[in-house]
């Protein structure tokens, strides 16, 4: 019988993909975070371990690292469980010889037995029910949305003290705290298959991610998008509970910022969130495309010569089939208290310059995903 470590700081995480994997024919042991994996892999030698890479104490990056260092475990093959949004993980989880590397909101129980299959081969797969019919899937979403309301109050608290003061927030623990749940709320909404709180709370888990690693980038900007996402996951939260689903979100956004070096920054970041993006560094020219083509979601930089980014708008809402469609400025960090303060000229939001690459992929997924609650409650009223 071949052995599986699975490694998952989220409890009910770990207990689905075991029952699962041992149905499948193999010995499974479990840790429940990094330092546990490491206590656990000084004597025991696994033919595939399976981590996840945001783990406390030690993460997955940290287990990785020590398994390569000992003769017994350097070969064992890896599958990580990643979250699609932290390109600076991804970039060093390429580097440890992993033989997979799957975005935990996109991964099931049954899915990951097919891997194990693959890489450790011999075993014979056991049929599985269709994923959102699946016993494990019931379980795990009668789990979440029966927890999710009390632990979204204790999500909103830190929030609240992080906005009261982003900086002491750093120090203290708080946004680490923050992140954490956060991180757990984006595994078992993953695992209800409740896609759209999954998406954003993995999303708003990078931005967090990074700010504790770079609390430079802690300021008004950044300090707003982690309030209004908090809010916004809120809104999906009460969505799931009262069991409305939306469709998978799929999107065109357009990019406009005479700046081609922002443009860039900006289409990196996007791509990062999954999205289909293009630029232009040429108001005028941003408008027809516009009119020759629907696009779910527009960045506009405010300062541009010739056409501001507000005159942009003004016409853009002229449009057909443009009178909703999220618009976010992009404006100076000098300016962003004072644009924050007074009205946004037919936007939805704004964003400071320079861009925070994460911070931008943020908002676009918040706006993008409400848009696309706010069509499905209108087609049902």
């Amino acid at each position: 019988m071949k052995k599986i470590l699975l490694v998952d700081d989220d409890a009910l995480v770990l207990e689905l993909y075991r029952k699962k994997l041992a149905a499948g024919g193999f010995e499974v042991r479990t840790a429940i975070d990094g330092l546990d994996a490491v206590k656990l892999l000084g004597s025991y030698a696994p033919d595939l371990a399976v981590l996840d890479l945001m783990m406390p104490k030690l993460s997955g990056v940290d287990v990785i690292k020590f398994m390569r260092e000992k003769p017994m475990l350097a070969k064992v093959p890896v599958v990580v469980l990643t979250n699609s949004f932290m390109s600076d993980q991804a970039r060093t989880v390429n580097t440890l010889e992993v033989s997979r590397a799957i975005v935990k909101g996109d991964c099931t129980p049954a899915k990951m037995l097919e891997i194990a299959n693959q890489i450790l081969g011999g075993n014979t797969p056991v049929p599985a029910m269709p994923t959102d019919t699946s016993l494990a899937t019931d379980e795990a979403r009668e789990s979440f949305l029966k927890n999710v309301a009390m632990e979204f109050t204790d999500l909103r608290t830190m929030s609240a003290e992080f906005a009261q003061d982003p900086d002491a927030a750093g120090r203290t623990g708080n946004l680490t705290e923050l992140c954490r749940h956060v991180h757990h709320m984006a595994g078992a909404a993953a695992s209800a298959r409740c896609h759209h709180v999954a998406l954003m709370s993995g999303a708003l888990e990078a931005l967090l991610f990074e700010l504790v690693e770079k609390p430079q980038f802690i300021n008004p900007s950044t300090s707003r998008t982690v309030s209004s996402s908090v809010d916004f996951l809120g809104m999906l939260v009460d969505n799931a509970r009262n069991g409305r689903r939306m469709e998978s979100l799929t999107a065109e956004v357009l990019v406009v910022d005479d700046d081609p070096l922002s443009n860039r920054i900006a289409l990196a970041a996007l791509s990062r969130a999954r999205l289909n993006a293009r630029s232009t560094e040429n108001p005028v020219a941003a408008l027809e495309l516009l009119a020759k083509q629907q696009f779910d979601l527009v960045l506009l930089d405010v300062e541009m010569p010739h056409m501001s980014g507000f005159e942009v708008c003004r016409n853009l809402r002229q449009l057909p089939g443009y009178e909703t469609t999220p618009v976010i400025y992009v404006t100076s960090h000098g300016d962003f208290e004072s644009r924050a303060k007074s009205i946004l000229v037919g936007a939805n939001d704004l964003i400071a310059k320079p861009i925070f690459p994460i911070e931008l992929a943020v908002k676009a997924m918040a706006h993008l995903i409400r848009s696309k609650l706010v069509a499905s409650l209108n087609v049902m009223a």
